[in-house]
């Protein structure tokens, strides 16, 4: 009845798209104020073209995001792709030196329509996917996930967090173009005592922390549950801090150590991990890590 007081109107279900650019304080750094801000009015408007060629219904364009309307979650999901694409294609173009990310976020539901407006929870749910994804991730929700064909699922990563809010979830999707793909590099952890020996790829998020379901799981008393994660990124491994204690890199190859308090630090060939406590003798450190050319 309030809808129909208020002149919205519910849509059949729809898979909502929501696309953000987050780095805009490195590009205005690099291309100054006026480039910046030109860079950004034509880049979402890119994005915006090839979302409806796409096959996307355009229901929200702003200064570096965009929100797009699906009928089909799996148009969707390769739209997402698609729109990474383009958005390095054009950083390509302006400066070489330019690289951005797009995070992405997918729900699935009902979404009310106030001609020419386009609102609801399952927007406001894709936007948040977005605001939560880093470094281009491209996350879903489970009706999206739901809906997706078994391959397509059977290729999805499970994210979960707590918070004050409750336990959070979703599936962040790996597009077959990534950075992964175009240099095969390893990363080898391993503790000293030999306790922790695993050799990972770069073609997604390597969690490390006190949570059983990390990918490396430390059981230190000054170990975070989910202390750091390790990405793949534009030709490096990247150690990012998200603990409570903070954590110490012990650079070989730079000849460097590197504290990390919420920060990022991409990794050398070589070096040493201390989560939580800084490195004093005769603490031994937490990880030893190395990096190599998966054809060596």
């Amino acid at each position: 009845m309030f809808e129909r007081l208020l002149g919205a109107r519910r849509t059949e279900p729809m898979v909502a798209l929501n696309a953000q650019i987050p780095q805009t304080h490195s590009l205005f750094l690099l291309l100054g104020e006026a480039r910046a801000r030109a860079f950004m009015e034509h880049a979402v408007n890119r994005l915006a073209h090839r979302a409806a060629a796409a096959s996307g219904l355009v229901a929200r364009a702003e200064n570096s995001s965009l929100t797009v309307l699906f009928e089909q979650p799996a148009g969707a999901l390769q739209c997402a792709c698609l729109l990474r694409t383009e958005l390095r294609r054009w950083c390509a173009n302006v400066d070489r030196r330019l690289r951005l990310d797009l995070d992405v976020g997918l729900s699935f539901g009902a979404v009310l329509c106030r001609p020419p407006r386009y609102e609801g929870d399952t927007i406001l749910r894709a936007s948040t996917l977005a605001t939560a994804a880093s470094d281009g991730q491209i996350l879903l929700d489970d009706a999206v996930r739901d809906a997706l064909p078994e391959p397509v699922r059977a290729r999805l990563q499970l994210l979960q967090s707590s918070g004050p809010e409750g336990e959070r979830r979703a599936w962040a999707h790996a597009c077959g173009s990534d950075d992964a793909h175009a240099a095969p590099m390893r990363l080898t952890l391993r503790s000293p005592d030999g306790r922790v020996h695993l050799t990972f790829g770069a073609e997604r998020p390597i969690r490390i922390g006190r949570d059983e379901r990390a990918d490396v799981v430390l059981s230190g008393t000054a170990v975070s549950r989910q202390h750091a994660v390790i990405n793949w990124r534009h030709g490096a491994f990247v150690y990012t801090d998200t603990s409570q204690h903070g954590s110490w890199i012990d650079d070989a190859q730079h000849e460097r150590r590197v504290h990390l308090q919420h920060g990022v630090c991409a990794l050398g060939t070589s070096g040493a991990l201390h989560l939580g406590e800084a490195p004093q003798a005769p603490r031994r450190p937490d990880l030893l890590f190395s990096i190599e050319d998966v054809a060596d």
